[in-house]
Parts: structure tokens; C-alpha cells; sequence
């Protein structure tokens, strides 16, 4: 049964999505619940990986079947993949439940739109985590791509304002991010003769020579390229706002907390794995860049009205820690980052389960100049938005402040190891930046939830357990790894120390 662990993840949710499909129609908005039970199995498979991984030396658990003639289909659960998959599956099982009040506000009586969305909405779910799994570069690359079609069509079917126009243009941006990446997977592939990620890796630390320097440095630019054009970095960014902000909130609270930020975990396990020199000889203007991300989307987010489009701009800035975070390549930095992926998944699928329940709630409404009072009315809703945000501020106690500490102590190590005014000053405005988000969040608390409540929110009550679970469960993760966050940062501590090893070579 072990040999066929990780295989299941990929199985039950493919498997899955015919009967969900059928299912649909007699069980219209209750599909949610069989679709939460279902990503129930990915969930309690990634676990018992990680058990079995923790026995083992090297911290990594491994399933490897023949793809001939492309090499091996591999799936490997280890230290730096676990969180990531935990995140993930934890996600896509807790807004599965959401899902069921949400949609059936938006779907309505509609039975056979039930089956499609649960249907597309766990195929999205296979497409991360299969993403993840992968070892093979090509393998790599279909899952990522299969992570795009079914979110362009919950962004095209049950989005808000313009939403065939804006899935198209989410759909645009990230294709062809896609394709740059592809680019550079082949041009890899052609230079090694291979595309096992592994093989491919030794291949490279062994004939460091054999591929100019000019060369590997385009097809990091390229696979750079992709992956931040995913993580939606300052200037490759113009597609998240509108999409964020007008995908069904469900899809929302899975493209913010779970699918952006896979950009930043396949930056570390295919680009500074496989090309760390190269990496780092772009590491300091990808620095830069990254500041420029994380004040650009904190000022963003401070003058928004609308609910949904503040969140969609502070994961912007949010995906620019992680970059920041990388590119000191330091093992604390790595680490710090990965760790980020964490607690930005989890703080924002609280939030954006938050803007749900406020709409749900409130007839709609997602100005916040329109909304007020609402911490007397919705107390668990109001609670989870404290620790949401509080998260993302990267208050002590929440998991915010260890990933916030590690990725910036990187910043400054790595300022102090190259000796450059220029490390330290773009350290020093790092920290500086995180007022930003100290505003942005704090400004929004106050003005939904206190003060007197407006025509709005006078009759608003709190949402249904179906909402308010889900808010619990991931506030108890937070603030669990807030106080105690051995079992993600050893993993991801080992994952950097690695990492940093194999760019020291």
C-alpha cells in the first residue's frame, strides 16, 4: 500500500472528478461535501508520507514508476516539499466545505452547475499537488499547466464584474509565463540529455564547464520568468488584482494562499538547485526587485475600498517576502521563505474566507467604507480576521513571525557576508516596508469591524458553520505554528541547508 502512497494523491481527486460531476445533479450544493471528503485522502496521504519520510535518512519519501521514453514519473514528498503539500491539501479540503454556502449563493438553482464546479475545483486541487510531487521536468510542467485551465474556467464561469474578459487575461499572463518556462525546460532537457530533475542536477554540479555561462543564465531568465510571472512580482503582477478580486471567493482563497506561492517553492527546487550559480549572480537585482514588489503592493493595498482587491494587492507584496527571502541564498533566508508559503497560505485563506463570509452575510456588499460594527455581529469571523491579518503583519505567536524573522535575518546575513552598501540598504528597507502592511491591515480591521454599523451591516448575523469551521481550523494551525513551529521549520531548515550546500559546491 506504501508503494502506491503519493500515486493516490494524484488518483483519487482524477478519479474523483467524473463522480463529482455526476453527482452534481442529485446532490446539488451537497456535492461540497463529497468533494471535502475526497481531498480528505490527499490530505491524510501527504501525513503518512511525512511520517514515513521522517524515518528516513535523507528526510524523503519517493515513488518512481517508467515514462518511456521521457524518463521517470516520480513523486517525492521531503523536507522542503512537505509544508507546501501540507499547505496545500489543508487548503483545497477546508474551502472545499466554504464552498457549500458560497456557491450555492452564486449558483443558485442550478443543479447541474454543482457537478461542474466541484468537478473543475478538484482538478484544480490535483494540479498543485502534482506540481509539487514532480520530479521530472517534463511531468513538472503538465501539472502546471493543468493547474491553469480548470481556475480559468471558475474565474470565466462564476466570476464577478467582467469575467470572461478577466479570466482571458489571467489566462493570457500566465500561459505565457508558462511558455517562457517551457523554454527553458527544453533548452535544459537538450543540454543534458535528460529531464529527471535529480539526473539533471548531477549532471550539471559534474561538468560545471560544459554549458557557457551565457547560456545558463538565459534559461534561468527564462524559468525566472515564469515562475514570477506566477508569484505576480512588480511588473509581471497586472493579471492577480482583477483575478483575485473577481474569481468566486473560493477560487480566490486558492489562487492567493496556495497557487501563487507555488512559483516561489518551484524557484527553489528547479532553478537554485539546478543552476545556484546563476541564481545568485542574478540574486541581488532579483532583491530589488522584490523590495519594489513588497512596497508597491502594500501601498496598493492601503487605499483600497473593496475587500477583495486589498487582498489581492497584499498578496502581491506578500509573494514579494518570498522572493526577497530567496534571493539572499542563505540557508536562513530559504528557509524563512518557504516558511512564508506557510503562513501567508494559511493567513490568507482565513481572510479570504473572511471577505467570504462578509459577503455572504451583507447581501453582497464588499466596500469597506460600507461596512462597520461587524465585530458584535459576526465575533468567530471578526476573531479570524484578527488572526489573519495579525499574521500577515507578522505578530509574535501567529506563524508570521518566524517566517517574517528568518527570510529578513537572511537579508542581513547576507548584507554582512558580501559587504555591500548595497545588501544593507535594501535590508534595511525591508523592514522598513512591513508598515505598509502594519497599515493596510490594522486600517481594515478598524473600519469593518468596529465603529457603529451602517444600513449594510445592521442585520448581518453570524455565517454558518460551514464558514466559521474552516475559519477555526486554519486559525488554530496559525497560531499552532506560531508557538510551535519545529514540525515545518526543521524540515524547511534541512530543505535550505541543502540548497545552500549544493550552490557552495
Amino acid at each position: 500500500m506504501a508503494s502506491l502512497l503519493l500515486v493516490g494523491t494524484i488518483v483519487a481527486p482524477l478519479v474523483s472528478v467524473p463522480i463529482l460531476y455526476t453527482l452534481g445533479r442529485s446532490l446539488r450544493e451537497k456535492t461540497g461535501y463529497a468533494c471535502f471528503a475526497l481531498l480528505l485522502i490527499p490530505l491524510a496521504s501527504i501525513l503518512l508520507a511525512a511520517a514515513l519520510a521522517s524515518g528516513d535518512a535523507s528526510g524523503s519519501y519517493l515513488e518512481s514508476y517508467s515514462w518511456a521514453p521521457i524518463g521517470t514519473f516520480g513523486l517525492r514528498a521531503d523536507n522542503l516539499s512537505i509544508p507546501v503539500l501540507f499547505t496545500i491539501s489543508l487548503l483545497t479540503a477546508v474551502i472545499a466545505l466554504f464552498s457549500v454556502p458560497y456557491m450555492q449563493h452564486k449558483i443558485g438553482d442550478e443543479p447541474e452547475r454543482y457537478g461542474l464546479y466541484y468537478s473543475l475545483y478538484i482538478l484544480y486541487a490535483l494540479g498543485m499537488v502534482g506540481t509539487v510531487l514532480s520530479t521530472n521536468l517534463i511531468q513538472f510542467y503538465a501539472f502546471f499547466e493543468i493547474m491553469l485551465i480548470p481556475s480559468f474556467f471558475l474565474i470565466a464561469e462564476w466570476g464577478y464584474g467582467e469575467r470572461e474578459k478577466i479570466s482571458l487575461m489571467y489566462f493570457f499572463w500566465t500561459h505565457v509565463g508558462a511558455l517562457v518556462l517551457l523554454v527553458g525546460i527544453l533548452v535544459t532537457a537538450y543540454l543534458s540529455g535528460v529531464t529527471d530533475m535529480d539526473v539533471v542536477r548531477v549532471f550539471f554540479s559534474s561538468n560545471p564547464n560544459v554549458v557557457p555561462s551565457i547560456v545558463r543564465l538565459g534559461v534561468v531568465a527564462a524559468m525566472c520568468f515564469g515562475f514570477f510571472v506566477k508569484m505576480a512580482q512588480f511588473g509581471l503582477h497586472i493579471w492577480l488584482p482583477n483575478a483575485h478580486a473577481e474569481a468566486p471567493t473560493p477560487i480566490s482563497a486558492l489562487l492567493s494562499p496556495a497557487m501563487i506561492g507555488i512559483g516561489g517553492y518551484a524557484t527553489v527546487r528547479i532553478v537554485m538547485t539546478i543552476y545556484p550559480d546563476m541564481f545568485f549572480a542574478l540574486s541581488a537585482f532579483f532583491a530589488g526587485w522584490a523590495l519594489v514588489t513588497m512596497i508597491y503592493g502594500g501601498a496598493m493595498a492601503l487605499v483600497q475600498d473593496d475587500i477583495k482587491r486589498l487582498l489581492a494587492y497584499s498578496s502581491v507584496s506578500q509573494m514579494g517576502y518570498i522572493l526577497f527571502g530567496l534571493a539572499s541564498f542563505t540557508q536562513i533566508g530559504i528557509a524563512g521563505s518557504m516558511f512564508q508559503y506557510v503562513s501567508h497560505g494559511t493567513a490568507k485563506g482565513i481572510l479570504f474566507i473572511v471577505a467570504g463570509a462578509i459577503i455572504l452575510q451583507v447581501n453582497g456588499e464588499r466596500s469597506i467604507s460600507k461596512l462597520g460594527g461587524l465585530a458584535s455581529k459576526m465575533p468567530v469571523t471578526a476573531t479570524a480576521a484578527f488572526v489573519g491579518f495579525l499574521a500577515i503583519l507578522g505578530l509574535p505567536t501567529t506563524n508570521g513571525f518566524f517566517s517574517e524573522f528568518f527570510l529578513f535575518q537572511g537579508s542581513f546575513i547576507r548584507a554582512a557576508d558580501s559587504a555591500t552598501l548595497y545588501r544593507l540598504i535594501i535590508a534595511i528597507l525591508s523592514v522598513i516596508a512591513t508598515a505598509l502592511t502594519a497599515g493596510y491591515s490594522l486600517w481594515t480591521l478598524r473600519r469593518i469591524f468596529f465603529g457603529p454599523t451602517t444600513e449594510a451591516t445592521a442585520q448581518a448575523k453570524e455565517a454558518p458553520w460551514t464558514v466559521t469551521l474552516p475559519l477555526i481550523v486554519l486559525c488554530v494551525v496559525t497560531i499552532f505554528l506560531g508557538i510551535y513551529p519545529e514540525p515545518i521549520l526543521s524540515r524547511l531548515v534541512s530543505a535550505a541547508k541543502v540548497v545552500q550546500g549544493i550552490g557552495l559546491l
